[in-house]
């Protein structure tokens, strides 16, 4: 696994809770535009715990009506980095991390 350095983590926190937000969504695109491929299986892994931890992070900043879209896409992606790779869903997740990345970034005024 993958482990992200606390300067990383220090640069997120700099930026404000939209572009926090931004960057999550830009994380799930990236997902859902490498899932389909085996190839990317470990890319895909090391997307779905990042994406989880800006969740993790942002969670002090963002409006409280946006912890109740983030908290179960936090335990789905969870799910998903614990079961990942399997080849049958990946049409399912390369779809819900589109859905996902599109609805935050229209959440945070961005899109």
């Amino acid at each position: 696994m993958t482990t992200y350095s606390p300067q990383f983590r220090e640069r997120f926190m700099r930026l404000d809770w939209p572009q926090q937000i931004g960057n999550l969504a830009s994380t799930l695109a990236r997902i859902a535009s490498r899932a389909s491929s085996s190839q990317d299986d470990e890319l895909v892994r090391q997307l779905l715990r990042e994406a989880a931890l800006f969740i993790e992070w942002s969670a002090a900043h963002v409006p409280p009506e946006l912890l109740l879209d983030l908290a179960p896409l936090q335990r789905e992606l969870l799910l998903w980095h614990k079961l990942w790779p399997q080849t049958a869903p990946r049409e399912l997740l390369i779809l819900q991390a589109r859905n996902y990345s599109d609805r935050l970034l229209r959440m945070a005024g961005l899109a």
